[in-house]
């Protein structure tokens, strides 16, 4: 058909070969005045091109999980996200597909569990398709907070490392928000921890449309039981009550909203300061860290880390 435009590609033992056609960027493409961020959305040769200059990036990870009614399920998804793309941009490199499956523990309607050794599995592969493209520094970047997720992830890391060879030049880092803003570090030793002040502030900051106004708790002792413990929305029983028992574990059927903290508090500004301080500490230091990783690879230096953990089999 005349009218019909078409791009033909031609193969041969040669190479591959484009027939007289062309293609033109649109003008309104972002690849045209400015480097791609997003890995999602580069061509083969754009990533090629990208790798023989830079072997850096980053991988964020969330998931769907209650949080609250005044924040949406995607919540941690949004943080890992939209904070991904901008420390991409702060330190130069790009941002892996989001990864939006892992585990949180909470049950209210919406939230999506993947167990511990499966996300992390996931997050393995990940890396090593990653380190066989030619990647030397990934950095994981959590959305989700979940203690089960974070100590299962990194150890299951260390082990990955530990048992193929192949990532021995791999840095891997794994980098909680929380850890470079000052900011977010008060409101948890103030007892905020899940869809409250931090949470809402960024959300608010970053895309406030999808903040709801209202703003509903848990029943006020079971709103401070989980002020006071995080953890506590957990209920375990078991037949005897022994350390060596596995206990079931479920949500308490009186957690019905599951907001930690002081969501009320949560204004846009305070989202502004969390995020301006962790790009600017995040930033540099990862800055000088892939330096230094970088010039270890070439002289072929290692930091011995000491093993303080005499005796682990007795604390299992």
């Amino acid at each position: 058909m005349k009218n019909r435009r078409t791009f033909i590609k031609q193969t041969s033992a040669a190479g591959i070969h484009s027939s007289k056609a062309t293609f033109r960027l649109s003008k309104q493409n972002p690849f045209n005045d400015k480097k791609p961020i997003k890995m999602g959305e580069m061509t083969v040769n754009e990533l090629q091109e990208y790798l023989k200059s830079n072997r850096t990036i980053i991988l964020p990870y969330g998931l769907a999980e209650q949080h609250g009614y005044h924040l949406p399920l995607d919540t941690d998804i949004r943080n890992a996200e939209i904070m991904g793309a901008r420390l991409a941009e702060r330190i130069g490199c790009i941002v892996a597909p989001t990864l939006n499956y892992c585990f949180s523990g909470g049950m209210l309607t919406g939230t999506i569990n993947v167990k511990p050794n499966t996300f992390s599995n996931m997050v393995g592969e990940i890396i090593e398709s990653l380190a066989l493209q030619g990647f030397e520094n990934i950095i994981v970047l959590p959305g989700h907070g979940g203690s089960e997720s974070l100590f299962h992830l990194k150890e299951s890391l260390r082990i990955l490392k530990w048992i193929n060879p192949a990532l021995k030049n791999v840095m891997l880092i794994m980098l909680p928000m929380w850890d470079y803003s000052p900011t977010w570090l008060k409101l948890f030793k103030a007892r905020d921890y899940h869809a409250s002040e931090a949470e809402t502030s960024l959300i608010k900051y970053w895309t406030p449309d999808v903040v709801r106004e209202k703003v509903v708790l848990d029943e006020p002792t079971v709103a401070e039981m989980l002020r006071e413990d995080p953890d506590s929305y957990q209920k375990r029983t078991s037949f005897t009550g022994g350390n060596n028992e596995i206990p079931f574990t479920e949500q308490r059927a009186n957690v019905k909203v599951g907001v930690m903290g002081y969501p009320e508090k949560a204004t846009a500004e305070t989202g502004k300061k969390i995020t301006d301080e962790f790009l600017e500490n995040a930033g540099s230091e990862l800055k000088r860290i892939i330096a230094a990783a970088n010039d270890a690879r070439k002289n072929g230096s290692r930091i011995e880390i000491k093993n303080d953990g005499k005796l682990k089999i007795l604390t299992v």
